[in-house]
C-alpha cells in the first residue's frame, strides 16, 4: 500500500507542478469551484478510473492506494470533483448492472461530476441541510448544500439507508446554484418533488452508504493533510526569503518555534493518514472502517486548520491577500473541516462507538 500511495502521489505531484501553475491555479480558485476543461483533462489522464473495477474498464486499484493522490490534490489546491468522480464510480459500479451505468462511465470518461446528495454530511447541521425520503420509486425532499450539483450528470441521492440514482434533468428535480465559501467546490441546492428514480442501491447492502461516507472522510483527511503540507511549504519559503533588520525572518527564534510546531503537527497528521489508509485497506468490518475514518478526519480537521492559521500569522498582513496562496489554503481547510464532520462532531461519534463496544464486551 505504501508503495502505491507514494507512486500515485508522485505522479499527481509532478503533473500538477507542470500543468497547474500558480497563475492558472489562482484564476480557477476564483472562478467558482468547477472548470470543465480541467475536469476533462484529469479524466483523459485516467485519474477518475483508477479504482473503477477492471470489468468496467478501470484499473481496479484499491481505494486505500489513492490517498497519495488526495494529499497532492490538497497540496496543490486542486479544484473540482476528484472525490465524487473517483469514489462513487469505484463503489457503485461494484454493485452490479443497473440503468444509469452509462452516466457513471461518462463521469469517469469526461469529468462531468457525479453529485452526492447526502443529508448526512453533518450531524450538527442536519436540521438546516434537510432530508430525503423514498416512497415506492419516488423521491421527496431537499438538501440545502450539494457539491457540484449545478454541473452534475447524475445525482446519487441518499434516502435513509438506500442510495437512489437520479437524472438531474428528470421531472421534479430542481437545482439552484449557490455561492460557495469553498474556493475549490461549486455548490447547489437540490429539491426533489415526486421524482422517479432510475435505480435503488443498498436494499440488500445496507453498508453501502456507510462505506461511501467512511471513504469520503478518509480522502478528505488526506486532502486536509495536503493542505497543511502545502501551507507549511509556502511558509518555510517565506521565512527564508522575507527579511527584516537585514536578515531572513526565519532566523528569529519566536517565528522558528512556530514553524517547528507546524512541521511536527504536519508530520504527525501525515503519519496518521498513512496508518488509517492501511487499516482501512485491511478492514473487512464496516464498523472498523467507519471508526478509522472518523478518527483520521477528526484529527485532520483540527490540525490542518491550525497549521493554516499559523501560516497566515507568519506571513503577516499579506497572508490574507489572494496573491498569497496561504489564504486559499486556509479557506479550503475551513470548508473541508465540517464536511462529513468536524473534530467536535466526530469526537462524539467516536466516543459513542467505543462506549458501545465496551458495553458489549462487558455484557
Amino acid at each position: 500500500m505504501a508503495d502505491d500511495f507514494a507512486r500515485f502521489g508522485q505522479a499527481v505531484d509532478e503533473y500538477l507542478a507542470r500543468h497547474y501553475a500558480p497563475d492558472r491555479r489562482r484564476a480557477l480558485l476564483g472562478a467558482g469551484g468547477f472548470d470543465a476543461p480541467l475536469a476533462a483533462e484529469l479524466a483523459d489522464l485516467g485519474w477518475y478510473s483508477l479504482a473503477v473495477p477492471e470489468s468496467r474498464d478501470g484499473l481496479g486499484v484499491a481505494l486505500s492506494d489513492l490517498g497519495g493522490m488526495f494529499v497532492q490534490a490538497g497540496r496543490h489546491l486542486l479544484i473540482g470533483p476528484l472525490l465524487e468522480n473517483t469514489l462513487l464510480p469505484a463503489l457503485l459500479q461494484r454493485t452490479g448492472d443497473w440503468a444509469r451505468s452509462d452516466a457513471l462511465a461518462a463521469a469517469v470518461r469526461t469529468g462531468v461530476p457525479v453529485a452526492l446528495v447526502d443529508p448526512g454530511v453533518s450531524d450538527d447541521c442536519s436540521t438546516d441541510l434537510g432530508s430525503v425520503s423514498l416512497t415506492g420509486d419516488r423521491l421527496h425532499g431537499s438538501v440545502a448544500a450539494v457539491r457540484f450539483a449545478p454541473h452534475a450528470s447524475l445525482l446519487a441521492v441518499v434516502a435513509g439507508t438506500v442510495l437512489c440514482l437520479v437524472d438531474p434533468h428528470a421531472d421534479g428535480v430542481r437545482i439552484r446554484a449557490l455561492r460557495s465559501a469553498d474556493p475549490a467546490v461549486s455548490f447547489g441546492r437540490v429539491d426533489l418533488t415526486d421524482v422517479h428514480v432510475d435505480a435503488v442501491l443498498g436494499r440488500d447492502d445496507t453498508e453501502l452508504i456507510t462505506r461511501i461516507r467512511a471513504w469520503a472522510r478518509l480522502f478528505l483527511a488526506c486532502e486536509l493533510d495536503g493542505l497543511a503540507r502545502g501551507s507549511l511549504d509556502r511558509t518555510v519559503q517565506h521565512l527564508k526569503t522575507r527579511e527584516q533588520f537585514g536578515r531572513p525572518i526565519g532566523g528569529f527564534q519566536a517565528l522558528a518555534h512556530i514553524a517547528a510546531d507546524m512541521h511536527t503537527a504536519s508530520a504527525g497528521l501525515h503519519s496518521l493518514c498513512l496508518a488509517a489508509l492501511a487499516d482501512a485497506g485491511d478492514a473487512t468490518d464496516v464498523a472498523d472502517l467507519e471508526l478509522v475514518a472518523a478518527s483520521a478526519k477528526a484529527h485532520a480537521a483540527e490540525t490542518a486548520v491550525r497549521i493554516c492559521e499559523d501560516a497566515i500569522q507568519l506571513h503577516g498582513g499579506m497572508g490574507f491577500t489572494t496573491e498569497s496562496d496561504v489564504s486559499w489554503f486556509y479557506k479550503r481547510a475551513v470548508a473541508l473541516r465540517a464536511w462529513y464532520g468536524d473534530e467536535h462532531e466526530l469526537h462524539r461519534r467516536i466516543g459513542a462507538t467505543l462506549l458501545d463496544r465496551a458495553t458489549e464486551a462487558l455484557a
